[in-house]
């Protein structure tokens, strides 16, 4: 007898979407068929969607030491009620991830509340990839390198990247990219503030697109030399991801993630907003969210992330009377999917490259595939249910954020998560306002970062 049948369902597989019954047993998906099989437990989908469980390559929970604006409870919660069940979790909390006490730190941190599954990330520094091969023994998804200034973690110069590319490439593990130039936008910024700019258009104008994809073209430029696996994440341009693209064509192993942010909001939604838009790289021209949807068409972007980047309400409002007062990163991960999937139907993008975008993909590239990201027979059950026609708009206080606020907030979305399941238990129940988590913190588990990569 199966577990646990989600009888009735549209089921997104890898290649293609099936009407039929889902079947799990010990935590693992079991069968997909069309006939009426015994289970303990039922579920009618009455028609909905079944999407596999996304794994988020990139947030900031802020765990340990900078919880105010968000820890592994309240992040973990919000996630796994916005299909997410798998996040990797970036190093640019206090102390830095950077060694085996701040790794385990975190570790134990995120055993102890999270709700979802999570893999680690460890901070490549100026100063620590003689280290990189004994760090490998934590078992990190992987090493975030900045090659601009961060408030958080020491930025890498050239140099320094290329030893740390070379260190990582000798462990078989990946590397993780932060890519704006520093000294343009240095350069930029004190000559706009020198004008006497503060306002959204000048940060904007201050961290040019061109910025971005030059830095984008270097650190590709490096990672072929040092022969690594890259990720350049967040890229908000097309641009940075034709040129992954073009060298993942010519046989690199180099991939390219977007965040939710840059597909649906612009710079002049940030000059409505204010500060609680305020991102790195910043939000870019109207007209730049359709380019990179037709990017996401070609198949020149491999996966999606959200970047979930919380800060408190009161840090956001400083940027209110100067933009060069605020921290940068918007909340964004519990309306993501939902926002991500009814788009990409509006725009008949398949279920199933939308799958592979939030899902597939990401496991794919850091190699917990198939255990994660796909609904396969004898893989982790991670999925979530969703209804594409129920219509609702986005509302911080019915948020899992410890900070209730959003960009995108007042936001009309179609299609609601209703059901998630992680290891084939529920761990959220959509019931207005706000939903339900199921489980009690600490039911999410440890991701060993495996070396090398599934994706083709």
């Amino acid at each position: 007898m199966f577990d646990l049948v989600v009888k009735r369902a549209h089921i997104v597989g890898e290649s293609h979407v099936a009407y039929a019954n889902l079947y799990v047993k010990d935590g693992r998906f079991a069968a997909i068929s069309s006939e009426e099989l015994a289970a303990r437990q039922s579920v009618d989908a009455d028609g909905r969607i079944v999407f596999p469980g996304a794994v988020d390559p990139h947030v900031h929970f802020n765990d340990p030491g900078l919880t105010d604006g968000e820890d592994f409870n309240t992040g973990s919660m919000a996630a796994v009620a916005g299909g997410i069940t798998s996040v990797f979790e970036m190093p640019l909390t206090d102390p830095l991830t950077q060694d085996k006490p701040s790794f385990l730190l975190k570790k134990s941190e995120a055993a102890r509340k999270s709700v979802a599954d999570f893999g680690l990330y460890l901070a490549l520094t100026p100063d620590n990839s003689s280290r990189v091969g004994e760090l490998m023994a934590l078992e990190p998804v992987g090493f975030k390198a900045f090659m601009s200034y961060s408030p958080e973690i020491p930025m890498v110069k050239d140099g320094e990247l290329l030893a740390g590319m070379r260190a990582i490439k000798a462990a078989n593990s990946r590397i993780a990219v932060h890519c704006e130039n520093n000294d343009l936008i240095t350069y930029l910024t004190e000559e706009i503030k020198r004008s006497g700019r503060s306002d959204p258009r000048a940060y904007v104008d201050s961290r040019p697109d061109y910025s971005e994809w030059e830095a984008i073209q270097r650190a590709v430029t490096l990672a072929v030399i040092a022969g690594v696996r890259l990720h350049v994440v967040h890229s908000s341009t097309p641009e940075g991801a034709r040129i992954v693209a073009e060298a993942r064509a010519a046989g690199h192993p180099i991939s390219v993630e977007t965040a939710q942010h840059f597909l649906f909001l612009d710079a002049e939604d940030f000059q409505r907003i204010g500060p609680f838009a305020q991102c790195n790289p910043p939000l870019r021209a109207k007209g730049n969210n359709d380019r990179l949807w037709e990017a996401i068409r070609r198949g020149e972007i491999s996966c999606v992330g959200t970047d979930h980047a919380p800060y408190t309400i009161e840090e956001k409002q400083r940027g209110k009377g100067s933009v060069w007062a605020t921290p940068a990163g918007v909340n964004n991960i519990q309306t993501a999917n939902p926002l991500l999937i009814g788009e990409g139907i509006k725009r008949n993008i398949p279920l199933t490259r939308l799958a592979q975008l939030m899902a597939t993909e990401p496991a794919r590239l850091f190699n917990i595939y198939p255990q994660k990201g796909a609904i396969t027979i004898g893989g982790d059950a991670d999925m979530f249910l969703f209804d594409p026609d129920e219509q609702w708009t986005i509302d911080p206080r019915h948020t899992f954020y410890k900070q209730k606020w959003t960009p995108f907030e007042g936001m009309k979305v179609k299609g609601r998560v209703k059901r998630t399941w992680l290891r084939g238990t529920k761990v959220y129940e959509d019931a207005a306002p706000l939903g339900t988590i199921t489980v009690q913190p600490g039911f999410g588990k440890f991701i060993p970062g495996r070396p090398g990569s599934t994706a083709n």
